[in-house]
């Protein structure tokens, strides 16, 4: 299965997701697909600054000596941004509306992280 098929099943499975995809700490992005955003949030520029805010806890993490950052998780009023590694600099990330299903959606990223790696 490509990784735009685990990207669009996890849009499709998980109520209130705003995006799904992979980025890499270098901030380009790898794979991303968006639901129809009726909001107005600019989704393109949430998926470059998670890129930054993933390379900027690695960094920290580096300096800091805790190892790598496996997971991350923003809560804002509006959005809860999820990132989990697949493998070193790239993270699989979900965009989750702040009334969405965060148990389901941090199942999903797990699921998505497995099935990506198979995939890589």
């Amino acid at each position: 299965m490509s990784l735009t098929n685990i990207i669009y099943e996890a849009l499709d499975n998980v109520s209130g997701v705003r995006f799904a995809g992979v980025v890499g700490t270098d901030g380009l992005s790898v794979e991303m697909a968006y639901a129809d955003d009726e909001d107005g949030y600019d989704l393109e520029l949430a998926e470059l600054e998670l890129a930054t805010l993933l390379a900027n806890a690695s960094a920290a993490s580096d300096r800091i000596g805790s190892g790598c950052v496996c997971a991350l998780t923003v809560e804002t009023e509006a959005l809860t941004y999820l990132a989990s590694l697949i493998t070193p600099g790239y993270f699989a990330v979900l965009g989750l509306n702040a009334d969405g299903n965060l148990g389901k959606a941090r199942f999903t990223i797990h699921q998505m992280v497995e099935r990506m790696k198979s995939e890589l």
